[in-house]
């Protein structure tokens, strides 16, 4: 699969990024090279390497088809299901970014993602097949993004991310 793809657009050639597996791995490498010694405990997880796993959620998103097409940053001490970043495909050239925690979560983080929501200007979903809520910025589509753009706003999210699961003492089910 390629990342990307080069474009003449006659002055200079831009990058067009392509939405696979490629792309969110680089952008978890980036994102963790940025953000990794301000935010320590940060983990980039990738969708596609949890397809065949054991964990529950694992199980619930293969009954229900849900897909593992995605990209998590986690943040020690709560499991990377229960409290993450999210950037997951949508559509074939769309990428959803946003902050994620698991319906267990709802009574602990609930209050403090509708908060995080509020910043940046974002409605709080369920989403009954993947067993998670969700406040999600507008899909970005890939093609015409730039990939330290992408970058910058998953770094944004993180570091929003990162504050509220410091702040949060996780119950022993959800502790990573």
């Amino acid at each position: 699969m390629e990342t990307c793809r080069e474009k003449d657009t006659g002055a200079e050639t831009r990058e067009v990024l392509v939405n696979d597996e490629n792309l969110r791995r680089r952008l978890g490498r980036e994102v963790l090279a940025r953000l990794g010694g301000d935010i320590p405990g940060i983990s980039a997880h990738i969708g596609e390497d949890y397809e065949w796993g054991a964990d529950p959620e694992v199980r619930v998103f293969r009954e229900r088809k849900a897909g593992f097409r995605f990209l998590a940053f986690a943040f020690e001490p709560w499991r990377m299901w229960d409290l993450y970043v999210g950037v997951v495909v949508v559509g074939a050239d769309e990428l959803s970014l946003g902050f994620h925690i698991s319906e267990r979560a709802v009574g602990t983080c609930m209050m403090r993602l509708m908060k995080l929501a509020e910043r940046i200007g974002a409605t709080v979903r369920h989403y009954p097949v993947v067993v998670e809520y969700r406040a999600d910025r507008p899909v970005v589509t890939v093609s015409a993004a730039k990939f330290e753009s992408l970058v910058n706003i998953i770094c944004e999210l993180c570091r929003s991310m990162s504050a509220m699961a410091a702040s949060i003492e996780p119950p022993d089910p959800m502790r990573a």
